[in-house]
């Protein structure tokens, strides 16, 4: 067995303390591996939880700053390292000597833009170079993987390697038990992002509610706890919503409460505009709604609504449909025990699917026989080459390495979007 650093970039779900879907992450990782019997050493920034007035002693020696990274990291003496995002490589001013595993939890650049931010061009240099110094990747869904490709190749990886896999989201084996109490609630929970725009569902439910005077919606949200990100529509939106007596809104609330409400509560509202970001991402908050026993009403294209509709956990929907969206929170309302068997469904779904001891596997196989790969140089090297003629040779190399025609084009035009 391998002793395996997990660096998260963000704050770790330790009780007392709110945290993200990086976190999450990280979490699921470290304890996947650590499932499988691997000495594994959790560790997230310092500055993460500096607004907390304590800091449990077991956490204090595995709190990191980003200039002390290097040192950090040689103190501790893993056998493998995993960094819980790219942007977390940077920081090591050389090839580390032991193997590295960086996982993507997502499109980092994809939400960077949504951002209006002009560290954009920067970052896409920086992404590249920091890949270069992996020797194994992981990602949360098969639709991010295909994404992934160009970048890869843009590092200098040989794709005739089996380089990069996906491990989907997952949470405890241990599922909290679900019970819902009182008039049917709804829940909607997380951090306000400007990437995300679930404003026509919950508008659209809370309409329904009013309408129909009963059910109530409750609003967990706010602001990222360390990072100044966009707030984009939220702030607006929740001033909307709390002019309804159907709606009970919330600020963000450490994480083990936050499990204790979702458990009363009846079912999740979690559907979201379409977008290149949305498209590609694995919710973190989705899964966590699943496992906590709530059927999901979830958007009808993400890799998730998959998931939900093979076990019939919740409800996928066409987001800007309306009307669909009104008559099925109508039909929830007069048929509470249709509701409450895919609440059964969800978990059903998570224990069968979702749980960090199922979806380890790939990981866990790196790190019982890590390696460091033979590294290529990256095509941002290549001579005079122009930027944009790199990028178009590698979107004539990534047509070899998308055989699903449906996923080549999701891949293609999220990944032009992104360069040209």
């Amino acid at each position: 067995m391998a002793r395996i650093l997990v660096i998260s970039g963000d704050i770790l779900p330790y009780p007392g303390f709110p945290t993200t879907g990086a976190g999450l992450r990280a979490w699921g990782l470290g304890k996947g591996l650590e499932s499988q019997g691997h000495e594994v050493l959790l560790a997230m920034p310092r500055s993460a939880i500096e607004a907390s007035k304590s800091v449990p002693d077991a956490i204090e020696p595995l709190l990191y700053t980003h200039q002390e990274l290097p040192r950090f990291v040689a103190q501790h003496k893993p056998d493998v390292l995993v960094l819980q995002h790219w942007w977390l490589a940077n920081y090591l001013e050389q090839l580390p000597k032991m193997p590295v595993v960086i996982d993507f939890h997502g499109p980092l650049l994809l939400e960077t833009q949504f951002q209006a931010n002009p560290s954009l061009e920067k970052l896409r240099y920086a992404k590249i170079l920091a890949l270069h110094k992996a020797d194994f990747f992981t990602c949360a869904g098969e639709k991010q993987r295909y994404y992934f490709f160009p970048w890869l190749m843009l590092a200098g990886c040989d794709l005739r390697q089996d380089l990069i896999q996906a491990i989907p989201v997952s949470l405890s084996p241990e599922l909290p038990e679900h019970q819902s109490q009182g008039e049917m609630s709804f829940v909607y929970g997380g951090i306000f992002l400007p990437w995300q725009d679930p404003a026509l569902g919950l508008l659209t439910l809370v309409e329904c509610l009013e309408r129909q005077g009963r059910g109530v919606l409750k609003f967990f949200g706010g602001k990222h706890p360390g990072v100044a990100v966009p707030t984009g529509k939220f702030e607006e939106l929740r001033a909307q919503l709390q002019q309804s007596s159907r709606v009970q809104i919330q600020p963000m609330i450490p994480r083990d409460q936050l499990i204790q409400e979702y458990c009363r509560a009846h079912v999740a509202i979690d559907i979201m505009q379409r977008n290149a970001e949305r498209e590609l991402a694995f919710t973190t908050r989705t899964v966590e709604y699943l496992w906590c026993g709530l059927p999901v009403i979830y958007n009808n294209y993400a890799e998730l609504a998959a998931y939900i509709k093979d076990y019939h956990a919740g409800w996928t929907l066409d987001p800007q449909d309306r009307r669909g969206i009104h008559r099925t929170i109508e039909e929830m309302l007069d048929n509470p025990e249709e509701v409450a068997q895919r609440g059964r469904n969800a978990q059903r779904l998570v224990r069968e699917r979702l749980t960090w001891d199922h979806t380890i596997a790939p990981l866990d196989a790196f790190c019982r026989n890590p390696y460091k790969r033979e590294k290529g140089r990256p095509l941002l090297d290549t001579g005079n080459q122009s930027f944009t003629q790199r990028i178009e040779y590698v979107a004539k190399k990534l047509q070899f390495h998308l055989a699903n025609e449906g996923l080549k084009a999701t891949a293609e035009r999220v990944w032009r979007k992104m360069f040209l």
